[in-house]
Formats: C-alpha cells, structure tokens, sequence
C-alpha cells in the first residue's frame, strides 16, 4: 500500500477553518501583546528631545592664502560630514561637560560618590543622547539631544552648537596666529641684518671711494636680486602652507585620527627623488624661456612634463599618508584629501626653491670674474636690497595677517536655538499601541498555525479523506452536551430526538445503508484506540434502523472493556455471547428484548482470552445464525489498535464503519489502524466523524442549527450562556 499522503493545498476555507479551531489562542495572544504594550508605556520613562538648527558657512579666503585658493581647498563648500563628526567629537563634547558642570551634575542625580563617576563616563554617556542630521544638499545640520530632562536636552543641544562654534573660531584663527607669530619673530632679525648691511656698504664705500657699479655688475646685481626675491617669496609660502598643514593636522588629531608629518613624506625616496626631478625641469624651463617663447614645441614639452611630474608627485604623497593609516574615515576623506594637496603644495615649493637656488649659484661664477671691490660692493648692494625688500613684504604682510586674525569669526551660524520640549518623542503612545496591535496580530497568526502544526490530532475530514482515499465520510456527528438529567444520555436519538445530532446520526445510519449494493446487513463499528465514541454511534444506529421499523440487533462484541449496557442504560447482563460459545447457552437466554425492534446480546462474563474465543468455530456460526434472524446487526467492536479482535470479526461482517474523534484521534493512528485494515483485506465502508465543533465547520454544519427546533434551542441556550 502507498503510505505516503498526499498534501493538498491550504484553501481560505482551510484557513478559516484553522482560525475558528484555535480563535481563542489568537484572541488571547492579541490581547496579551498588547496588555504588555500598555504596560510598557505606563512604566516608559518619557524622553524628550530638543533640537538646535545651525548653517555651516565655508572657510573665508584672505589675501594672505590666494595660493591655497589655487589648490581648492580655501573658500570651497565646508565638508559636511567632517563637520557632523567634530559636532560629535569627545573633545567637542568634553568641553560641552565643562561648561555647564555636567559631572556633578550626574553624581548627585545617580547618587555617585566621587571618583566613582569620571568624565569619561558623562562624555560616553552624552554621545549616546546626541543625533546630528544634515539636511541634503545644503550646509544645515540639525543637531538633536534626546533626555527625560527636557531643561537638560535643551541646554545641551544650545551647548554643543556654541562649543561647536568656538572650535571653528579657534581653528580658523590658530592659521593666522601661526602666520602672525613667524612674521613677527622674522622682523626683527631682517630689521637688525638691513641696518648691518647699510651701515657695512656705508663704511665700504667711503673706504673705497666707489659710490656706483659699473653696467655689468649692475645687470649681475638685479638678476641675482630677482633670484632672490623669488627664494623670499617662496619661503615665505612655505611658512604659510606649513602652517596650513598644521591646521589640519589638529584637526585630524582632535578626532583620534592619525596623521603623517611633512617629514615623513619629505625623506620617503620616491618623493624626494621626484622633488629633484621637478628642480631640473624647473630650470631646464627656465632656461629655454629664455631663447624661446611660450609656444615653442620645446617649452610645451618641458611645461607637460612638469605637469605630469607634479602628478605624480601628488599620487606618491597620496600613497605615503594612506599607507601609514589604516583605514580612512570616510568623514574625514574630504582633511585628508586637503593634507594631501598641502604637502603636494610644500613639496613643489621646496623644488622650486631648490631650482631658483641652483639658477642663482650659476652666477657666482661671473661674479667672480668681477674686480675684488666691484664684487664685494655688488654682494653689499645685493644683500641691502633682498633685506630691504623683505623688510617691506613681511611688514606689509603682518598688517595684513593682523587684520585677518581679528575679524576671525565662527562659522557656524545658530538658525533655530533649541526650546524646552513639553511632549515626549519616546515613547510614542499611537506608535508603540500600533505596533504592538499589529505585533499582537501576527503573534496570534503564528501562535494559531503553531498550534495546528502541532496538532497531531484529527480535525477535519480532508486529512481523513487522504487516509481512508476511496471510503466515504459516512457521518460527521456535532459534539454532544449530553443532559445531566437522563438516565441514559448518550442515547442522543431518543433523547434529543430533533436535535442536530440526533439528525446526524439518522443521516449516518442512511447513508451506511446506501454504501453498499445491496445494502450492508452486518455493520460492525470500530475505532483506532478507546474514547473515540463508537458505542454511542453503534447504539444510536441501531436505535435509527429500530425507529425506522428495521427489525435491528445490537451485537456488544467488545470484550475487554464492554459499554453496550451503560450507554443503553441498563444493569449489567451476566448472560450473553461468552456464555454461549463457552457453555453452550442457548440463543433464546442471550438475547435481550430492548424496544419495539430492537434486541441486544451483551458480552455478557468477560472471557480470559477474547481473542480465542472470537476467532472460533462457534462464534463464526453465531453470527451466520443471527444473520437469518434480523433485518440488521449493528456489532460494537473493540478498536483496532488495542487488539487483533476487530480485524478477526471483520471477515463475518458486511463491513466496518471507522469512529474518529475530531480532536482526539491521532493522525499516526488512523494511518495504522488503515493498513492494518487494508492488510486483513477487511471490507471498509467509509468512516464518521465523531464530536465535531459546529464553531469550527462551515456552513454544512450550521444546517443542523438553524434548521431544526432543537438546534435553534441550543443556540440561544449557548447565547444566554454567553
């Protein structure tokens, strides 16, 4: 046989089958969610935020830095992710703790000792609160502090911008503080040369008495002068970017990011070795500059050739300030990017220093050829106008500087100041009840699926249509409530006579009749294991053939645990078919009148060893007798997983009629107690479903209610009930 059972598909009617079976395990998981949901927002603590909007401006450009301007990385958009991050540094954070004395603060409120609450902690436990958000395609951040304190989230919100905007006031100003220092440490000194260098050339010439160089040495003196000035002003950029790249630097450390000095990407090989490169086309340039003009092919392919030296120059430091760091931030991707281009910018001015230097030494030897008192008055003379003209830069250059540092201002403009928040964001009452309703509903849909999935009783006939394959659902009697009252209550057909059991049950008896041609005349009732009801279906059967004038008898042959009797109602009979094969009894003694119609033969002493005794000679010719003497047998038969009984009567009777028991009868079961039937070649006429739920069938079920007196009664007793 093929014991493999086919799955059908799950149907919406399956579906609404399964919710009504276990409607009240959805309900109670529902309702439980959101108890819990309830509960949560009664003992939440509530948590307010407060919001401060501030606008990003970008780095100013001064006079002083028209060089970076050059390189991109002065006056462009600000990086506005470099800035989320500074908002939320530790450093930012720290100072946010300082000044509105947040460490005390929280020990007195967590009732902390000292010591045992440091500011690490309060800063960690700050940056927790803080959310900062950008709105796309501008420089606005909205900076968010979420607290139960609402005094507290807005203070901290307006805390943190103000700090925020003293740290871009200091890093703006710390570039022109650099620059102001240098200048005013180099004044003095270029001051105290140029005053030597007068009064040395004073005293040479009245020693001399030569007041004016020749044509020559003059034209010597303003090359060499040109050279120089050009060394001054590329020193002077190399000061400027130095201190560019210290800003960055502090930057980058203030947010633990780690960073690559000049010095480092000045000694690396490649770099160096590039640098000199670039001195020698420098002054190869220079050189055919001047014989040639711009256009010439060879200026062109000099000029290309610096350009692609000082791209690869730039690629080389990238690699150097990447390869010492681990991996980069991409917050801070956009200072990195700025370090790179500034050290890209100290390294091409160093060579150009390195080059113009080499141009100048060239001249020495002409200078050389010069009379010894023309040289020195030329290198006096030379050495008044390069400090004289430093002299002039660098006090021009302070003033400036001086002007740009006073008018440093943040650059973090407050729009919205936070405001004390009056409702709580957390929890959110219609959001949290939502989600839990909608928690609650899915929980309860998985708790019902859950509990059919292990199920591993019977609860509909589509699965005992599976099982049984070509045998008929006979019957599907609804679950019973017998009446307390009754002497005999499970005798639903007399009892409850319109009921919809009772209607049931006359459907079964009609529809076993014509389950067969022609009509089966010994039905022998079974179950796969005990409880499932096939007694009371065996009694109010054979009471259904009786009503209907069918002369009927009810044959009891359970005869390990015999209920014949009880179910009828009736005393214990110590006569019946063990006293007939045993002890040759005669026929007449056993059977016993019931009702019009209706006789019954008990088991009456229960034997030693059924088995035996229902698979001998004499039972065999009992049967064949009582077959002649009755319109129908309904035999009571003990179930086919507790004993070989049933499978051995099984061969003297027209048919079995299987019970399940909705609810109760275990799917392993019904499979074993088929084949087993299957292997006895038994004769199975289809099955009934015993003890069905009307709440949990559909609208076949729901007949019996509406359409007979007693089922309407039932309802409005179960309503009134409710």
């Amino acid at each position: 046989m093929d014991g493999e059972i086919r799955q059908d598909e799950l149907t919406l009617e399956d579906i609404l089958r399964i919710f009504k079976k276990h409607i009240w395990w959805f309900v109670a998981t529902l309702i439980g969610i959101v108890a819990l949901t309830v509960a949560y927002l009664i003992v939440a603590t509530p948590i307010y935020e407060a919001s401060v909007t501030i606008n990003i401006e970008p780095r100013t450009k001064s006079t002083l830095t028209d060089l970076f301007s050059a390189t991109g990385y002065i006056g462009s958009k600000p990086d506005i992710a470099t800035e989320v991050e500074l908002i939320k540094s530790r450093t930012n954070i720290e100072k946010v703790v300082e000044n509105l004395n947040l460490l005390s603060y929280f020990r007195e409120k967590m009732n902390i000792k000292n010591g045992e609450l440091t500011t690490y902690d309060v800063v960690n436990m700050i940056a927790k609160m803080i959310t900062v958000t950008t709105v796309k395609d501008t420089s606005i951040v909205k900076v968010s502090v979420q607290n139960p304190d609402p005094e507290l989230a807005k203070n901290l919100a307006n805390e943190l911008a103000n700090v925020y905007n003293e740290m871009l006031q200091k890093f703006s100003k710390n570039e022109y503080t650099a620059r102001r220092m240098f200048i005013e440490s180099q004044i003095p000194k270029v001051e105290q040369e140029l005053k030597q260098v007068e009064d040395e050339l004073k005293r040479f010439k009245e020693k001399n008495k030569i007041y004016v160089l020749d044509v020559e040495a003059q034209n010597l003196l303003n090359t060499v002068y040109q050279l120089d000035t050009q060394i001054n002003n590329y020193k002077i950029q190399i000061e400027e970017t130095k201190a560019r790249i210290a800003a960055i630097t502090e930057q980058l450390k203030r947010t633990n990011q780690k960073v690559v000095s000049s010095e480092t990407i000045s000694i690396n090989p490649v770099v160096a070795q590039l640098r000199a490169k670039l001195a020698d086309l420098q002054i190869q340039l220079a050189g055919l500059l001047n014989t040639y003009s711009e256009n010439d092919e060879r200026v062109k392919t000099v000029r290309n050739q610096i350009d692609e030296t000082e791209r690869m120059l730039k690629s080389q430091i990238e690699k150097v300030i990447t390869s010492q760091v681990e991996t980069i931030n991409p917050n801070y991707s956009e200072l990195y990017n700025q370090l790179i281009q500034a050290n890209t910018t100290l390294q091409m001015l160093n060579s150009s220093i390195a080059a113009v230097e080499r141009m100048r030494d060239s001249y020495s030897s002409k200078i050389a050829q010069l009379p010894a008192v023309e040289q020195q008055l030329l290198q006096l003379e030379r050495d008044r106008k390069v400090k004289e003209t430093l002299y002039s830069v660098l006090l021009e250059k302070l003033e400036e500087t001086k002007i740009s540092e006073a008018g440093v201002i943040g650059r973090a403009t407050i729009i919205d100041p936070a405001i004390t928040p009056t409702v709580p964001v957390k929890p959110n009452k219609k959001l949290t009840l939502a989600v839990g309703g909608v928690l609650g509903i899915f929980l309860g849909i998985l708790m019902v699926f859950l509990r059919e999935a292990f199920d591993k009783t019977i609860s509909d006939e589509g699965y005992v249509k599976q099982v049984l394959k070509d045998a008929p659902v006979l019957g599907r009697i609804p679950e019973v409530e017998f009446p307390e009252s009754s002497e005999r209550p499970e005798l639903v057909v007399i009892n409850l006579p319109t009921s919809p059991q009772a209607e049931a049950l006359k459907l079964t008896a009609t529809n076993i009749e014509y389950s067969t041609t022609p009509a089966p005349k010994i039905i022998a009732i079974t179950s796969s294991g005990p409880g499932e009801g096939k007694t009371f279906i065996a009694a109010n059967i054979a009471l259904s053939y009786a009503q209907n004038g069918v002369k009927t008898l009810l044959l009891d042959f359970d005869m390990r645990k015999p209920r014949i009797e009880k179910v009828l109602g009736i005393e214990r009979i110590n006569v019946g078919v063990s006293n007939h094969i045993l002890k040759d009894v005669p026929l007449d003694r056993i059977i016993t009148k019931y009702q019009e119609n209706l006789d019954i033969i008990p088991v009456g002493p229960i034997p030693p060893n059924p088995t035996v005794l229902l698979a001998s000679k004499k039972l065999e010719e009992l049967v064949a007798t009582l077959r002649t003497m009755y319109d129908r047998i309904v035999i009571d038969l003990p179930p086919i997983l507790a004993a070989a009984d049933a499978l051995i009567v099984s061969k003297l009777v027209d048919g079995l009629v299987l019970v399940i028991r909705a609810g109760k009868t275990q799917k392993s079961s019904l499979k074993v107690a088929f084949e087993n039937i299957v292997t006895s070649s038994s004769k199975l006429l289809g099955s009934v479903i015993n003890a069905i739920n009307a709440n949990q069938r559909g609208y076949y079920y729901y007949y019996y209610y509406y359409y007979t007196e007693e089922g309407k009664k039932m309802k409005r007793k179960k309503r009134h009930k409710k």
